[in-house]
C-alpha cells in the first residue's frame, strides 16, 4: 500500500503543500477550520504522522471518539460540596459521550510534580479543580491538553493564558451580607478567610472591605484573620484566630460555611449565643453545615450547575483551541437566614 505523503494531502484538497504542511503542524498562520479540513482528510488517508497533540488541539470531534476521556483533578480534600459539582461534571460529560477519571492529588504529589498514569496518552481535556501550586499548573500546561479551573490563584490575570477559568462570584455577594450586618446596625465585624490562597476568598474579602468603606466603618485589624497553614479548614486554627481577636466581634463574616461553622462551635462552648451575642455568615451553602442551629446565613453555590458548566467550558474548548481564553463568573444567590439576624433576639 502507497504511503500516504503530504502531497497527496494537498493535491486532494486543492490545497498548497505548504498549506497542508502547516495545518499538520497546528500552526496559527492556517485558519481553525482549514486545520480541520486538513487533519480530518490526513486521516481518512490514513496518513501515519499525526501526533496526538495535534488531534487534540485541532482535530474535529469525531476524530478523537478513542481519546474521549477527561481527567478531573482535585487535592485530598473530598467532600459534599465537591460531591455535588463532581456529580454535575460527570452528568455532562456522560450526555455527550465522555468518560471522566478522577484523580486525587496528594500533598506528596502535588510537591513531586507527580501526575496520574496514562496522563499524555489517553487525554482530551483537564478540569483542575483544586488551587495548585504554580510550578504543579506550569507542567500540566506543558502537555498542551485542553484545561479548566474552577477557581484560581489570588493573581488570576498573570496566569489566563493557561486555560479557562470558572469562577464564583464573591465580591458583590460578601458585599451584601456585610451590608446587611451594617444595616442592623452593627459595626464592629470580623473577617476569617485566607485570601492569599486563591481568587474567591480575596473577592469575598474585597466585598466585605467595600462594605464597610460605604459604611464610613474603619477596617478593625485586630479583628480580621486572613492567612493559616492550612487555611482555616482545620478548626484549631479558627480557635486560634479567633483567641487573637482583640476583642469579641458583634458579627464575623467567614469566607465558607466550614469555617463558619467552627466559629458557631467556638462561640458556644465559650457560653456565647449566635446571633444575639454574635453573628456569623459563611459562603458555599453546604447541605449539613448550612442546617444546624441557627441556619446559616451563606451564600448558595449552584454546585451541580457549576459542575455541568466547567464540563460544557471544556468540551467548547477542545473543539474551539484557538479562541482567547476565557475567565467566566457564575452567579451565587445570598441567602439570609437566623445566624446573622440580631433583630430577631
Amino acid at each position: 500500500m502507497k504511503k500516504v505523503t503530504i502531497q497527496d494531502i494537498a493535491r486532494e484538497l486543492n490545497l498548497s503543500r505548504n498549506t497542508v504542511s502547516k495545518a499538520l503542524r497546528n500552526s496559527e498562520q492556517v485558519s481553525y477550520e482549514t486545520k480541520c479540513m486538513v487533519i480530518k482528510k490526513a486521516c481518512e488517508m490514513g496518513y501515519t504522522k499525526l501526533s496526538p497533540a495535534v488531534l487534540r488541539q485541532s482535530g474535529p470531534s469525531d476524530i478523537s471518539d478513542k481519546n474521549r476521556t477527561i481527567v478531573v483533578l482535585i487535592k485530598r480534600e473530598i467532600s459534599l460540596f465537591w460531591n455535588s459539582i463532581i456529580m454535575g461534571i460527570s452528568d455532562e460529560l456522560n450526555s455527550c459521550g465522555y468518560k471522566l477519571q478522577l484523580n486525587f492529588i496528594s500533598d506528596e504529589d502535588e510537591k513531586n510534580l507527580v501526575f496520574p498514569l496514562d496522563f499524555d496518552e489517553k487525554v482530551s481535556g483537564i478540569i483542575i479543580l483544586s488551587v495548585f501550586s504554580q510550578d504543579y499548573l506550569d507542567k500540566i500546561i506543558k502537555h498542551g491538553i485542553p484545561t479548566v479551573f474552577l477557581d484560581a490563584p489570588g493573581d488570576l490575570e498573570t496566569i489566563t493564558n493557561q486555560g479557562d477559568f470558572i469562577i464564583c462570584e464573591g465580591f458583590n455577594s460578601v458585599k451584601q451580607i456585610t451590608a446587611n450586618l451594617i444595616s442592623q446596625g452593627i459595626r464592629r465585624i470580623g473577617f476569617i478567610g485566607d485570601i492569599t490562597y486563591c481568587r474567591t476568598i480575596n473577592d469575598r474579602y474585597q466585598g466585605y472591605l467595600k462594605a464597610l468603606e460605604e459604611a464610613n466603618i474603619e477596617l478593625d485589624s485586630s479583628i480580621v484573620a486572613y492567612q493559616a497553614p492550612n487555611r482555616f479548614y482545620t478548626a484549631q486554627e479558627v480557635e486560634e484566630a479567633l483567641n487573637k481577636f482583640s476583642c469579641i466581634p458583634e458579627a464575623i463574616v467567614c469566607a465558607n460555611d466550614d469555617i463558619a461553622l467552627d466559629v458557631i462551635r467556638y462561640m458556644k462552648d465559650r457560653g456565647l449565643a449566635v446571633p444575639k451575642d454574635v453573628a456569623v455568615t459563611g459562603y458555599d451553602d453546604i447541605e449539613g453545615l448550612t442546617r444546624v442551629e441557627p441556619f446559616l446565613t451563606t451564600a448558595s453555590v449552584p454546585k451541580q450547575k457549576l459542575g455541568r458548566r466547567l464540563a460544557q467550558q471544556l468540551l467548547w474548548r477542545i473543539k474551539h483551541p484557538d479562541f482567547p481564553k476565557e475567565v467566566v463568573f457564575i452567579e451565587v444567590q445570598v441567602v439570609f437566614r437566623e445566624s446573622s439576624n440580631k433583630q430577631s433576639e
